[in-house]
């Protein structure tokens, strides 16, 4: 699986603004996806310019991967730099860049379900979508749906 909190349109900061706040909602998030997909491996694609949210990130990886009650029940969890370029935000030059390679757009098919990172089928999800998973597993999907405004549904719709 592979999370992008790149947030390179100007002006946009609101995956900063909740990590710096609760990273660990995130993390549930996370884990709750890779556990029902059944992922190995995630790598957390931060933008370079939030060295603040590196910190807070780390630490909270740290503490997880602390828990005596997870040992050995999470998967490999890593953190990689985003290159600073906006086309990274585009999912599989993502990838090439997790990858160590340009971030470029990979040519389609086959697409990142089929064959992503790293030559294995990859799940690849934004920020916000898993910040929210706990939440709506705790209220329902009714909760999350009343949130929007002007007939829209969910959180991100009321911005």
């Amino acid at each position: 699986m592979a999370v992008n909190i790149d947030e390179g349109e100007p002006g946009t900061f609101k995956d900063r603004f909740y990590l710096e706040r609760d990273p660990h909602r995130f993390l549930e998030g996370v884990l709750i996806a890779a556990h029902v997909v059944g992922c190995e491996a995630v790598y957390i694609y931060l933008r370079d310019e939030y060295p603040e949210c590196r910190a807070i990130l780390t630490q909270a990886l740290a503490e997880l991967q602390a828990a005596p009650e997870l040992r050995g029940q999470l998967p490999k969890m890593e953190l990689r730099r985003g290159a600073g370029a906006y086309i990274c935000g585009e999912e599989s030059a993502m990838i090439e860049s997790i990858e160590g390679k340009r971030g470029e757009p990979r040519l389609r098919p086959p697409y990142i379900a089929e064959r992503g990172l790293f030559g294995r089928p990859t799940l690849e999800h934004n920020f916000e979508t898993l910040y929210w998973v706990r939440e709506i597993l705790e209220r329902g999907p009714e909760w999350f749906a009343s949130q929007g405004r002007h007939g829209r549904k969910g959180c991100a719709a009321t911005a």
